[in-house]
């Protein structure tokens, strides 16, 4: 042997050779893999030859660096797009999503563009507020991403916005009648009472203004053709008594009219 570094008693030295002689070689410089390269010189895995550190196409990457197993190896990661980040990242760093934008790195400022720019998973992941809702221009259903009470789960509350984003600005009505509350511009003067709103009938023998006209008949039924028995039917000419009191007088009223005619009729002719 012409190797002046093989002699029995020689150091081994990585370079596939018996260097001392001694009929064996050292386990790191066998290339299993077949790949080229030994363990010894790099190579991250010698069972798998697509692993090795042959930089094939010059970017000062190889397939040992990619795999991130190697922190020495990964410190030497190109930036390709020069952002700060690489693929591979490290024990504080996250690593680069995508090493061919300079737009896109963890921590990256979320954009409506259809890229994942903050490397978080999720693309166009944006939610200013933090309701949980990203907003219409980003495909989302929050229609106002600068206010958290403002999103398609909110309740409808009266305070000049659409809080709900139904397209409608203070559409509240509690009692579910269809009338929305008059606090909130709507003709409802009892929102927690489904049986009071401008459509119902008034009734006259319960003390609330059910039909919203601020009038409060609140007393009995009377019916010309029953007289005051509280019933009506549909023949009766039936209204609330307090309507009565205001069209026609009462029976006693007007017998007390009579009476002062007569008297003043008698006066008159005694004269």
């Amino acid at each position: 042997n012409e190797d002046a570094t093989v002699y029995p008693g020689a150091s081994e030295i990585c370079d596939g050779q018996d260097n001392d002689c001694d009929g064996s070689m050292n386990a790191d410089e066998v290339d299993d893999d077949g790949d080229g390269w030994l363990l010894c010189e790099g190579d991250c895995d010698d069972t798998d030859d697509d692993l090795n550190l042959d930089d094939a196409d010059g970017d000062l990457w190889t397939s040992c660096d990619g795999d991130c197993d190697d922190d020495d190896a990964a410190a030497n990661l190109d930036d390709a797009d020069g952002d700060g980040f690489d693929t591979c990242g490290d024990d504080e760093v996250d690593p680069d999503c995508d090493d061919t934008s300079d737009d896109v790195f963890p921590g990256a400022a979320e954009v409506c563009d259809g890229v994942d720019n903050d490397c978080d998973g999720v693309t166009d992941g944006i939610d200013a507020d933090g309701d949980g809702h990203s907003p219409e221009e980003c495909g989302g259903a929050d229609c106002d991403d600068t206010d958290a009470d403002v999103h398609p789960d909110a309740t409808e509350v009266c305070d000049g916005e659409d809080n709900d984003c139904d397209g409608v600005t203070d559409d509240v009505d509690v009692d579910g009648d269809g009338h929305p509350p008059d606090d909130c511009g709507g003709d409802d003067c009892d929102d927690n009472n489904p049986n009071i709103n401008p459509d119902e009938p008034e009734n006259c023998d319960d003390g609330l203004d059910n039909d919203c006209d601020g009038d409060f008949d609140g007393f009995d039924i009377e019916c010309e053709d029953e007289g005051d028995d509280d019933t009506t039917g549909d023949d009766d000419d039936c209204r609330c008594r307090s309507d009565v009191a205001r069209r026609s007088p009462a029976p006693f009223q007007m017998t007390a009219l009579a009476a002062l005619l007569g008297l003043a009729l008698l006066r008159r002719r005694s004269r």
